[in-house]
């Protein structure tokens, strides 16, 4: 009788076991936290249809609309940023490696780092960034068509089956504008002088070599050959 019962006992341990890995790890599996992202809101902005604050969660696959003067900015951690306009609606996506979504209305303004790919698509086509390199994306479809910037490194849209390539510091307009006079956002630039402040700083230099000159014509024993203007002898 014995002997006819081992295998039984056996058969039912693996069972016992099977079913208690089953089931730790569909626990493992519900406990497992989802991707999520913090917003942070100016103004009037919805996420779903419902009203948003600073603070809130942001899940994949959430639609988030901002009003008009308003805007909103959703922080992905290690993923980068998402940044919305006035007058903004995107369906935001988010995984493991990529971040962008569907941008229907107003402007986006993507930033990821090395090794988090770029994807938006919007009526016209699809702007990506392939994720090798830290990069930055406006996306823009204010005017009826769509407009890709890429202010970090290089990027490329994809619309009609046709690709083109956007260079850092560029940008590349898609479909048929709507609105050919409506305001954008110039593309971002990297911090240098403007035009105003080279002027300035050539109204210093001529105002500081002609105070040097009027200070040394006054001083005792000057002559012609002594007069020294900015740092050069003739």
């Amino acid at each position: 009788m014995s002997r006819k019962s081992a295998p039984f006992r056996k058969m039912l341990t693996i069972v016992l076991m099977l079913a208690l890995a089953s089931f730790y790890s569909m626990t493992l599996a519900q406990t497992t936290p989802k991707a999520a992202g913090e917003l942070s809101v100016s103004g009037n902005v919805t996420i779903n249809g419902t009203s948003a604050i600073s603070g809130a969660t942001v899940f994949n696959d959430s639609r988030i609309k901002t009003e008009r003067n308003s805007g909103a900015t959703v922080n992905l951690g290690k993923l980068g940023r998402v940044q919305l306009g006035p007058d903004s609606e995107m369906t935001l996506r988010f995984a493991t490696d990529t971040i962008g979504g569907n941008l229907t209305s107003g402007r986006a303004v993507m930033n990821a780092p090395a090794g988090v790919g770029i994807s938006v698509a919007t009526a016209d086509g699809i702007a990506t960034a392939d994720g090798k390199l830290a990069s930055a994306l406006t996306v823009d479809v204010t005017c009826g068509n769509t407009r890709v910037a890429a202010t970090r490194n290089g990027a490329k849209i994809n619309s009609g089956g046709k690709e083109q390539y956007v260079a850092a510091g560029s940008e590349v307009a898609v479909g048929q504008a709507q609105a050919p006079r409506c305001a954008r956002l110039s593309t971002a630039r990297e911090p240098g002088l403007s035009s105003g402040a080279v002027a300035a700083l050539i109204i210093a230099g001529v105002g500081g070599a002609v105070a040097g000159i009027v200070a040394a014509s006054q001083s005792d024993n000057v002559t012609p050959s002594s007069i020294v203007v900015s740092g050069f002898r003739p």
